[in-house]
């Protein structure tokens, strides 16, 4: 399979997986379904969806298979509790019921145990954007990759059901910050952004009490860095919680691969040269390091660029370097060439992606485009 992007889907392609939408009706939606023949009316529904893209049927390509990280039912039970949560903190001005708690940990219980027993964490971010409300859909993606670098550090089942809370609870004290500021599509003003920054003491305020003093203080300092220039309290190295540290990264993972009102999204291999770079001084390089084990800089089944100038499509991600998977060349003609191993194969130690391959014109691409609809338009 490959994904192509919504701008380079095609009348005469065929889906080869189902494309789910997650509402904010508390129930998820099949779209389109496996093997359907994509048409204009099909494309515009995917656009109109705001869906990024589709995994399509490609010949050359059948060996590529992409699996969901995550039970497709147990993603629209989280979104909806999570919702749920969220919509009574807001309307009742702060307060949640021990019982709404309750419902979030057999939540957090059941992703633990989805995640605990994967033979492989390589969490995508292509499964985790197809939700019509940013706010549910962040909550859920930060627990379920903090509870990933947890199993990744190997803390205990304990701990992961705490860093799993404090990751679905720590944006809550967002809901009693005005919509306007949260919307904003430009930067906020110096006023605007001290208001911003009480959110996670909104939280903890309201949930003390009810939640263990860990989750709390994970809750409290997920914007807290390294070298003291984060928020609330500017607080330093040892005097931020584990919790907290871990929620930084995977916060600001999917905040920066997630479209916003004041922003585009960012490729996911741009984020990790970023946060990369911010090492020991915004995350800790422990966490930072185990972090990186579980996601993906460049997703199965996408196109990259090759510093020499030939196009690829990537089949397997390496655990051990994220930012050098296994890859197929495509040629200019749109036929494909050898499968190369840019981790392990020593002739090409000296390549790398510079590219995700969707926006550039190349013939290699354009070629392998058409052949994954050329056939269906002839018939």
């Amino acid at each position: 399979m490959l994904y192509i992007t919504k701008n380079h889907l095609k009348p005469g392609m065929i889906l080869s997986k189902d494309i789910v939408m997650y509402t904010n009706d508390n129930y998820s939606k099949l779209l389109l379904t496996k093997g359907q023949v994509l048409n204009n009316k099909f494309i515009n529904k995917i656009e109109f969806n705001n869906i990024e893209g589709a995994y399509i049927e490609g010949e050359a390509f059948y060996d590529i298979d992409v699996d969901s990280y995550i039970n497709e039912n147990l993603v629209t039970k989280s979104l909806s509790q999570i919702k749920d949560v969220y919509l009574e903190f807001k309307m009742s001005t702060g307060k949640v019921g021990i019982s709404s708690i309750k419902k979030l940990s057999s939540i957090v219980d059941s992703l633990i145990i989805e995640l605990i027993y994967k033979e492989n964490l390589s969490y995508n971010i292509i499964d985790f954007r197809n939700y019509d409300d940013y706010t549910y859909q962040h909550c859920l993606n930060v627990a379920i990759l903090s509870i990933s670098t947890g199993i990744s550090l190997k803390l205990s089942e304990h701990k992961l059901h705490d860093l799993g809370m404090s990751g679905i609870l720590h944006d809550i004290g967002k809901m009693l910050i005005p919509l306007e500021i949260i919307n904003k599509p430009g930067k906020l003003t110096d006023e605007e952004f001290e208001i911003m920054k009480t959110h996670p003491q909104n939280a903890v305020n309201m949930l003390d009490g009810i939640v263990s003093n860990d989750i709390l203080r994970g809750i409290e300092s997920h914007h807290e860095k390294l070298d003291g220039t984060g928020y609330p309290y500017g607080r330093k190295s040892s005097n931020i919680h584990q919790y907290g540290k871990i929620l930084t990264v995977c916060d600001v993972y999917d905040a920066l691969t997630s479209d916003r009102s004041y922003r585009k999204s960012c490729f996911p291999s741009e984020v990790i040269e970023y946060i990369m770079g911010c090492a020991d001084s915004h995350f800790d390089f422990n966490i930072l390091n185990n972090f990186l084990k579980v996601i993906v800089a460049y997703p199965v089944g996408t196109f990259v660029e090759l510093s020499n100038n030939k196009l690829a499509v990537v089949v397997k991600n390496n655990p051990e370097n994220i930012m050098r998977p296994l890859v197929r060349i495509i040629k200019s003609d749109g036929t494909v060439g050898e499968d190369i191993d840019l981790l392990y194969d020593m002739d090409y130690m000296n390549t790398t992606i510079v590219n995700m391959g969707y926006d550039y014109d190349k013939d290699g691409f354009k070629e392998i485009l058409k052949s994954t609809y050329d056939i269906k338009i002839k018939k």
